[in-house]
């Protein structure tokens, strides 16, 4: 590590004692209760942590004050965005004043605004979190992070005062056509110091695109890790980014109304993802029904925050589907993530299809972009940004044999595919079942 990433990462825990050292000891707690998942006093910790935010949820907030009869975590009800949104006041805690919290916003997949309150400590948890997390994959504070995600407007209004400090390289995912990928790439030749990558999926797609039309050699540029988060990581990015930048990436499992949830193990395999336990209860619940699902069975991923006490957040139904499996050790993990429910594609029969089968599309071709759409019951759409035309015939037929012989297909050439408000791209979307 290079002397500014040394006196970087000593201002960051510098202002940390200053301020009560909040974030090394969430950082020290994180680290033992994931670690030492057989420990009994481990498991009372975490057990403690589910009993005081379920006790502080009852006795401070109007929405479960009006309720009664709460024994334990099974008798709290699944509560969603729109219940959230609709009660925002009656989830705030008595105890906590608003400008004492930092409000927290996302607009979502659907483009809805949605917000949450967050208190202090939380904060302090979630930055605890990330240190751990990040820690794992072989990032350190002080080194360079580039940040690939959407950013406002006014960012570069911040990089004297915090970015600076904190060695982020914002880069925007409105910002990479070819032009700009090259005189990004080479700014990364120019800089040998450490770094690391956070973005989302779509664009290290892009620049893996860009690294292989121009037909590159790999990038010299010392890559420590790559974190992919937001959006689900395929074979064809974990392999490109390998091959470029020396790193094979992990993907991220969090949102923004809660934080990191799960993080994929680089060491057992990209089928692990390590459950959040420090900071998180995850269940996983049936689709229709709002109870658990046995391990091995895909359902709902549903989140209670130990440590959110300005809004608790109790049995969340994210959106997003996932198995939970156990380990030789009876440990849970996470084996599946595959997003949100309005994602998933179903066959003819009503069966879901793996998201990932869309990229049996590559293929048949180099696409800039590609998209597959359920628009009907038996109506699909496959969208591609090419200049060429594929063996549509091919194409069909084996599309055929995962969505059902009795499946209308249409093949569709498009300019563009755009982003989400997010600045994510969705290569798997379903309109039919938002729908019903």
């Amino acid at each position: 590590m290079n002397l500014s990433q040394v006196f970087r990462r000593k201002i960051f825990w510098f202002f940390d004692i200053l301020k009560g050292n909040d974030i090394k000891g969430h950082f020290n707690d994180i680290k033992e209760l994931i670690e030492n998942p057989n420990s009994q006093s481990v498991q009372a910790k975490k057990d403690a942590y589910l009993q005081e935010i379920l006790q502080h949820a009852v006795s401070t907030t109007w929405f479960y004050q009006k309720h009664s009869g709460y024994n334990s975590i099974l008798d709290f009800p699944v509560i969603n965005k729109n219940i959230i949104r609709d009660n925002f006041e009656e989830f705030r805690s008595s105890k906590y004043k608003a400008k004492n919290c930092v409000l927290v916003s996302t607009s979502g997949s659907t483009g809805a605004p949605f917000s949450v309150l967050q208190n202090m400590s939380k904060r302090c948890r979630n930055t605890g979190d990330n240190l751990y997390f990040s820690y794992q994959s072989g990032y350190e504070i002080g080194q360079k992070l580039i940040y690939v995600k959407i950013w406002p407007d006014n960012y570069k209004h911040n990089i004297l005062s915090r970015f600076w400090w904190q060695n982020i390289y914002p880069k925007s995912v409105f910002q990479l056509s070819d032009k700009e990928i090259e005189v990004f790439i080479k700014e990364l030749r120019l800089n040998s110091s450490k770094k690391s990558f956070l973005g989302y999926t779509s664009a290290f797609t892009k620049i893996c695109q860009h690294l292989d039309k121009v037909e590159a050699d790999p990038v010299d540029t010392n890559v420590q890790s790559i974190i992919t988060m937001s959006e689900g990581l395929n074979d064809y990015v974990r392999n490109r980014m390998k091959k470029y930048f020396g790193v094979s990436p992990i993907s991220r499992y969090s949102n923004n109304e809660n934080g990191i949830l799960a993080q994929e193990d680089n060491t057992q395999g990209r089928s692990k993802f390590i459950i959040n336990s420090a900071s998180y209860f995850i269940e996983v619940f049936d689709f229709y029904k709002d109870v658990p699902v046995p391990p091995g069975e895909r359902g709902r991923i549903i989140v209670t925050d130990l440590h959110n006490y300005a809004m608790p957040i109790i049995r969340y139904d994210t959106g997003d589907i996932g198995v939970i499996s156990l380990d030789e050790n009876n440990i849970s993990y996470l084996s599946s993530i595959e997003g949100r429910k309005l994602d998933l594609i179903y066959d003819t029969k009503g069966g879901i299809v793996p998201s990932h089968v869309s990229y049996k599309l590559c293929k048949y071709g180099d696409y800039k972009q590609f998209q597959l759409v359920q628009y009907g019951e038996k109506s699909y759409k496959i969208k591609l940004n090419t200049d060429k035309k594929v063996d549509e015939a091919k194409m069909l037929e084996e599309f055929k044999g995962y969505l059902g012989q009795n499946a209308r297909i249409d093949i569709l050439y498009v300019d563009e595919i755009p982003l989400l408000s997010s600045g994510k791209r969705r290569e798997v979307t379903n309109t039919y079942h938002s729908k019903l």
